[in-house]
């Protein structure tokens, strides 16, 4: 199959969201107190995402661009992830900061369109991995 999107702006994607509900979008609607602004930084990352190619973002220092991590740091259950998009053991996870660089947005980009990153899930309290 042809990407027609290779090497454009990000497309972002939530086909593959964990079901882990301590890492997920519901999460936030329960548990935190100033959940409005938090919500409105994530889109604003977003939107931020949307706005850039891999290219601009990977000149980024890892504050404003992204980190990888690998996926065997996580604590949380990817096996699901790791099957379906065909992640081997050895496989990192990128990872944006936001909200002033308490939270993290966690992703993959896809192999088959380079331009896509599916957003796998979200570290609202540093548990996700091994900081």
């Amino acid at each position: 199959m042809d990407c027609l999107a290779n090497n454009e702006n990000i497309i972002l994607s939530f086909k593959y969201s964990i079901k882990d509900k301590k890492h997920s979008i519901e999460h936030i609607f329960k548990t935190k107190d100033n959940n409005k602004k938090i919500i409105k930084n994530l889109f604003e990352k977003f939107e931020e995402l949307s706005n850039l190619t891999w290219k601009e973002l990977q000149n980024r220092p890892k504050q404003s661009g992204y980190e990888t991590i690998p996926i065997s740091e996580f604590r949380i259950n990817l096996d699901n992830i790791k099957k379906d998009l065909e992640l081997a053991d050895d496989s990192k996870i990128i990872v944006f900061r936001f909200n002033n660089q308490n939270s993290r947005l966690l992703g993959v980009k896809s192999s088959q369109c380079k331009s896509v990153l599916y957003i796998i899930g979200y570290d609202w309290d540093f548990s996700a991995y091994r900081h």
